[in-house]
């Protein structure tokens, strides 16, 4: 047979393990660990923001283990197996502690955040061997057509996902299940052995710290380095921190979030087009300016409607901003970079964008989205002192610090120890097109009506009081509530409920009503704080817009002077 068959016979599968390997990350970090995190578990912030940064760290730790090992001794599909096996179980593992563990408080966290982070050292290294295999054995210049099919990847399991309740961790499951079916199908791939040690007077040097003398010798690529790097910072790590929070709480369908994905394909096919035309360096400035005007769109997002337009242009921006900061920024590096130095300078990318860019990120989320002013309105009814031992340890360990006096305490403890409202689905969206959008829905409609009428259906959200489908509850409407009534699984009181309801409209009468979009607004989040005017630099509003937008002007301003080495194409 010869080498072009063997080739066209191993594209197919090359496909199928570029699928996998996107999937398994996709499985978490789209959107579901983020809503968990947030709704079910009840984590601060910056606890969130940690298991956001597994990932990153794991591409800042393995390097200095896993790598040098990979690339002298094993052939690559048999590490593959290997750290996938690995991550599947550390993956399978966290989410049996969050159903069953009976682990609390911050010791909870920590073995979750372990667990994380080992599976993110385990994955890191994995991108790089895979795409070592197949670099050597897809047909020549087959290559990118392989890599889309890690977008589709992500794509297939974030709808997957969606389809699933987030109210339980079955999105580690999954996870588990594709990084075991990796680990087991990469045994199949065609053999790539190790490159061996370095030959005599080369070194290895995955971190890129070789590339170090090129920024002290280069001061037009050291600036460059210097603003993309920053202005990293609030991109991919924080927008995956936060998205997941951002859609759930104003009532978006999760399925949404595959408009990343699509919008990547996209843009990345436009990307030589404006390569070509006005050089990467432009590009990457058009980057850093996408992502700010990304953060002021998120903000102006509503509560109104399903499909919020501000919402999906919001997400529609992804592959902009991804392909012209990040692609576009490794590109223009490689271009600068001397033959000698090529691998080092990437590796340094590498190290600083996805490393410890994407570190500060997710933890900066976090930081910001604990603050004060970004808390949501007060919308629950206090369970006062009414509180358990248990229930005063748990929010004592989450949320007071040593320092903090008596009077702190309980105030901390009160402040979160309220009473958690239902859902409320859209009324409206069960008439029009948005309903599809809605798969976990679609799911559990399709499961009713294979049950039958075997047992009384299960009241899910408000909505169920909703009789005139408009989005608004009246208090005739709630008068249909018995006095105990389970909605999503929780009993509730009609009296702590209506009191609850009457609180968020500020009404003193029997008589009242609330419309969806007050609801979701008072339990949300302060986002146009969290994302533009988050005032937690000694009262500079500096959220991830502004800080953005600062990079990019600032690239404006001083750029210019930065050597373009790409040269555009001639124009046609």
């Amino acid at each position: 047979m010869t080498e072009s068959k063997v080739a066209a016979l191993a594209y197919p599968r090359l496909c199928i393990a570029y699928f996998l390997q996107f999937a398994i990350w996709g499985s978490w970090a789209g959107f579901a660990l983020s809503a968990y995190a947030g709704g079910t578990l009840k984590l601060p912030g910056l606890q969130i923001g940690w298991l956001f940064a597994a990932i990153p760290l794991g591409a800042i730790i393995s390097p200095l283990f896993i790598a040098p090992i990979a690339d002298r001794y094993f052939s690559a599909q048999k590490v593959v197996s290997l750290l996938h096996l690995l991550g599947g179980l550390a993956l399978a593992a966290a989410g049996l502690i969050c159903q069953q563990s009976s682990l609390q408080g911050d010791t909870f966290f920590y073995v979750l955040f372990g667990l994380i982070l080992f599976s993110g050292i385990c994955y890191m290294p994995t991108i790089a061997l895979v795409n070592s295999i197949v670099f050597k054995h897809s047909p020549s210049g087959s290559a990118p057509y392989v890599f889309v099919f890690g977008t589709f990847g992500w794509i297939v399991i974030n709808l997957v996902i969606a389809a699933l309740p987030l109210t339980q961790p079955y999105f580690f499951y999954v996870a588990a299940g594709c990084a075991v079916l990796l680990a087991l199908y990469s045994l199949s791939l065609p053999d790539t052995p190790p490159k061996g040690a370095p030959a005599a007077g080369e070194k290895s040097d995955a971190l890129g710290l070789g590339a170090v003398k090129l920024l002290f010798t280069d001061a037009g690529f050291a600036f460059f380095v210097f603003v993309v790097f920053l202005g990293s910072i609030p991109a991919c790590g924080f927008f995956f921190a936060f998205q997941g929070a951002y859609m759930a709480q104003h009532g978006y369908p999760t399925a949404l979030v595959t408009l990343n994905q699509f919008s990547e394909l996209f843009f990345m096919s436009l990307l030589p087009f404006f390569i070509a035309r006005i050089g990467l360096k432009w590009v990457v400035v058009l980057g850093l300016g996408a992502w700010a005007l990304r953060y002021w769109v998120f903000a102006l997002g509503g509560f109104e409607q399903s499909v919020d337009t501000a919402a999906v242009i919001a997400l529609l921006l992804h592959g902009f901003c991804y392909s012209f900061l990040y692609v576009a920024a490794y590109m223009y590096a490689d271009a600068k970079a001397p033959a000698n130095l090529k691998n080092s300078v990437q590796g340094l990318m590498a190290f600083l964008l996805l490393g410890v860019g994407q570190t500060l990120g997710s933890l900066g989320y976090g930081y910001i989205r604990d603050l004060p002013d970004n808390a949501p309105a007060e919308a629950g009814i206090k369970k006062l002192q009414m509180l358990t031992e248990n229930e005063v340890k748990t929010y004592s360990e989450q949320f007071v610090l040593p320092s903090d006096t008596p009077a702190d305490f309980w105030k901390k403890v009160q402040t979160h120890a309220v009473l958690e409202l239902p859902a409320w689905s859209d009324s409206k969206a069960e008439s029009s097109w948005v309903k599809y959008l809605d798969l976990g829905k679609l799911v559990q409609n399709a499961l009713k009506k294979e049950d039958g009428n075997k047992e009384e259906t299960k009241i899910a959200d408000l909505s169920f009081l909703d009789a005139d489908k408009d989005n608004k509850l009246t208090s005739k409407e709630l008068d249909a509530l018995k006095d105990k009534t389970e909605i999503g699984g929780v009993k509730y009181e009609k009296a702590e409920l209506l009191a609850a309801l009457k609180k968020i409209v500020n009404a003193d009468k029997d008589e009242f009503e609330i419309e969806r979009a007050a609801y979701l607004k008072a339990q949300s989040y302060n986002w146009f704080g969290i994302l533009v005017d988050s005032k937690n630099w000694n009262g500079i509003p500096l959220g991830p817009a502004t800080f953005t937008a600062l990079f990019f002007l600032l690239f404006l301003l001083f750029g210019r002077g930065i050597k373009e080495e790409t040269k555009p194409e001639a124009k046609g």
